[in-house]
Order: structure tokens, then C-alpha cells, then sequence
């Protein structure tokens, strides 16, 4: 726990501004929010993909076996569940984002909260978030992150101390990088779809990056976004959940821009618009800029690690020069050029994944996962078809084994028969000549 305080304190310097006082329809301040500030200056694309930001997470197996009726705030968790200690840091960062480096073990929850100072009154939320973890769609679920249980709140008004207020500012700042970059389950009800925040969610979940910028997940191999529908939604759980994937899925950034920023599109905080309405325009260059720094930083690595191995391999031969000898299998130097051949291999073998990752329009971490799958159904098949042939191989000593046993009994009921007859023959003979 003292890790997470350090965090705290850590983030507690940091000098930007915040930009959006508060995440609604109901968000972790909406009780009390917070005076009106002056709107933001248009948003930039991200400088740096690897300037990270670190996010508070709930292990998922915590989540998966919470008794509760719906989960604790983030301070209750991180104050009373000390012999759990299911809070965990998570480093994200925009090249995280492209690479798709969390989606596999990493969800995050877009969902509405039901009241100012509750969002899961009835605990139906917990209920649905427990239900996809346990289902297989989740079960390689490491962690979690919803808002109401993994940012400070201010609930009461005024409780919340200074570095769980930078830490809040912080990270919900940055929180599109968890909607960009990891997988999304959306708990959909009657109310979801006219809020900002969570159709803003609902969109970035249906999007991917490209070197060209968010393209649409939908109907791709790099679609992560799943949908539950509670409330009175689930009466009716095929149509919401179509209207609402119809809605967003191919929407570009400046047709998402151009919904969200209607007035029937209501959030309690103005502000909220006002900061992240321009940063949606700038997600694209912000994706291409973070695909522009890892080929950079792959070419980087490329070129470091292949002079790091023409210098062993230099060292190598000066040394057997000097010796005129031939460096054995355990040679220092010998190790070291045989290591440093093998990092030249692992760069280029990454920065060859890259490029082959984007000429096929998939998530590097998508494309793993599709082609460790297809060895996995590989694998299958391959057991199958030998479980097969040695069925047969089976089958097939069976039967041989079974007609040399009939060849056998026939053979010896044959035996027995012409020795019956000859014991006949003999006695008929014996018989006569008595006679």
C-alpha cells in the first residue's frame, strides 16, 4: 500500500491543469462538482507515445469473488482491503495503445452511474461485470478499471485529500487511453445513450489505430468492445445493443466530434465537452504520432543492438588473434557475441512483426493473439489427426488380432473334425473286420 501512496504523491506534482473537472452523467464528483473554469484551449496530439500515465486497477479474481452487493469506493478499497491488496499500477502509455499491449488482460467499464452518490445502487453492475468475467469471453481478465472503484472520490464533499485530488485530475485526464487501449465492456441502459461520457466510451471501444489514424473495429479481427445490456435494456437486449453499435461503430473522428457536440447529447459538467471535444479531432495525429515514435524507436533498437553485436564479434576475433585460438563454447567473449547475434535477432524479428502487422491492418497484439490461436487450432488438429491414425492403427491390430483368432478356432475346429472322422473311419474299419 505504501507503493500506491508514493504514486499519489508522485502524481500530486504534477503541474497541467485539469481539463475536465468531472466524469458524468454521474461521475466520481458529481455530487458537488466542481466551479466552472474557463474552456480549454483546443487539445494537441500527444508529443511523446511513451509518456505514460499510471492507472489505479482492481485485480480481476477480487472482482470475480467479491461477496458485496456492489463494489466499495477506490478509498475503501485501498484503506480497508489491505490483506487483499487488490489495487494494482498500471503504467499506460499511447504506444500501449497501438501495440494493443493490454487488450488480452485488461478491461475497462463504461458504464453510467445511477446515482450522484452511487452508481450501482442495486448492484446490477457488479452482477453483469461479474457474469462476463466468469464467462469466456472473460477469463483471461487480469484486471479491472471502473472509475467509481479504481480514481479517488470526493463522497463525501471535501474528503478527498490533496494527492487523491492530483491523482484524480491525473488520470482522468488521460482516461481515453483506457478505452483506446484495452477491452471495453459496455454495461448498456435506457440512459447510456444520451450522456457524452459514455457514448464518447462507446465510440473509442469501437475504434482501433492505424498509421492512418482510428479506423473501425467492427466486424475486424481487432474488435474488443462487448455489450450488457441491464436495467430495462436487457427486455430488449438485441435491439439496444445493435442501436447502439449502429450508432458509433463506423463513425469517424470528426462525425463523433460533430454528434457529441450536440445539445441532446447532455452532460452535468459543460466543461467535460468544452476539454474533450477537441481532443477527439486529435486522436488521429495523436495514434500516428505514437506509430511514427515505435518505428522510430524499433529502427533505434535495430540499429543499437547490430552495433552492439559488430563489437562483441570485434572483441571475439581481436582475442583469438591475440591467442591464436579458437574461442571455446563457454568463452566469455564467445558468450557475449553469441548474445548480442541474438538480441539482433529478437530487434528485427519485432520490428519485422510491426510493419507485417500494419500491411495486414491488425493490432501487433491482435495479430499475436490471432496467429497463437492459429497455432493453438493448429496444435488441435494436428493431436486430433494423430488421435485419429492411432485409432485406426488401433482398429486395425483389433481386427487383425480378431481374425487371427477366428483363423485359429476354425483351424482347430477343423482339427478337431477330420480327427473325429479318422476316429470314425478307424472303428468303422475295426468294426467290419470284427464282423
Amino acid at each position: 500500500m505504501t507503493g500506491l501512496l508514493r504514486c499519489l504523491k508522485c502524481l500530486a506534482t504534477d503541474p497541467k491543469p485539469l481539463e475536465n473537472a468531472s466524469k458524468l452523467p454521474y461521475s466520481l464528483s458529481a455530487a458537488s462538482p466542481e466551479p466552472e473554469e474557463p474552456a480549454a484551449m483546443p487539445a494537441q496530439p500527444e508529443g511523446n507515445s511513451t509518456r505514460s500515465c499510471t492507472f489505479f486497477m482492481l485485480s480481476a479474481d477480487f472482482v470475480r469473488q467479491f461477496p458485496g452487493k456492489s463494489l466499495p469506493f477506490f478509498q475503501e478499497i485501498r484503506d480497508d482491503y489491505t490483506t487483499e491488496e487488490p489495487l494494482v499500477e498500471v503504467a499506460l502509455d499511447y504506444a500501449d495503445v497501438v501495440k494493443g499491449t493490454h487488450i488480452e488482460t485488461t478491461l475497462a467499464v463504461s458504464h453510467r452511474w445511477m446515482q450522484p452518490d452511487d452508481p450501482d445502487p442495486d448492484g446490477e453492475q457488479l452482477k453483469a461485470l461479474k457474469g462476463f468475467l466468469n464467462s469466456p469471453a472473460g477469463k483471461k481478465i487480469e484486471r479491472v478499471w471502473i472509475d467509481s472503484a479504481c480514481m479517488p472520490q470526493d463522497l463525501p464533499k471535501g474528503s478527498r485529500s490533496e494527492e487523491d485530488a492530483a491523482a484524480f485530475k491525473r488520470m482522468l485526464k488521460e482516461v481515453n487511453r483506457l478505452y483506446l487501449g484495452t477491452t471495453v465492456l459496455i454495461l448498456l441502459d435506457l440512459s447510456y445513450v444520451s450522456r457524452f461520457w459514455t457514448q464518447f466510451e462507446s465510440w473509442m471501444s469501437m475504434q482501433f489505430a492505424t498509421p492512418d489514424g482510428l479506423k473501425p473495429a467492427v466486424g475486424t479481427g481487432n474488435e474488443r468492445h462487448h455489450i450488457v445490456c441491464i436495467q430495462n435494456a436487457a427486455s430488449q437486449a438485441t435491439l439496444y445493443t445493435k442501436a447502439l453499435v449502429d450508432s458509433w461503430a463506423d463513425q469517424t473522428p470528426e462525425q463523433a466530434h460533430c454528434f457529441l457536440s450536440k445539445p441532446d447529447v447532455t452532460v452535468t459538467n459543460e466543461n467535460d465537452k468544452k476539454g474533450q471535444l477537441p481532443k477527439i479531432k486529435a486522436l488521429d495525429a495523436t495514434v500516428q504520432g505514437a506509430f511514427g515514435d515505435i518505428s522510430r524507436s524499433l529502427e533505434d533498437e535495430l540499429a543499437a543492438s547490430e552495433a552492439a553485436a559488430v563489437r562483441a564479434e570485434a572483441e571475439l576475433t581481436a582475442w583469438e588473434t591475440e591467442n591464436d585460438a579458437k574461442a571455446g563454447e563457454k568463452n566469455r567473449l564467445k558468450v557475449a557475441a553469441r548474445q548480442a547475434a541474438s538480441a539482433v535477432a529478437a530487434a528485427r524479428l519485432a520490428k519485422e512483426e510491426h510493419a507485417r502487422a500494419i500491411s495486414s491492418g491488425v493490432v501487433p497484439a491482435m495479430m499475436k493473439r490471432a496467429e497463437a490461436a492459429a497455432l493453438a487450432e493448429a496444435e488441435e488438429r494436428r493431436a486430433e489427426e494423430q488421435r485419429v491414425c492411432r485409432e485406426a492403427v488401433d482398429r486395425s491390430r483389433r481386427e487383425a488380432e480378431e481374425r487371427a483368432r477366428k483363423e485359429a478356432v476354425d483351424r482347430s475346429r477343423r482339427e478337431a473334425e477330420e480327427q473325429r472322422v479318422r476316429r470314425e473311419a478307424v472303428d468303422h474299419s475295426r468294426r467290419e473286420a470284427e464282423e
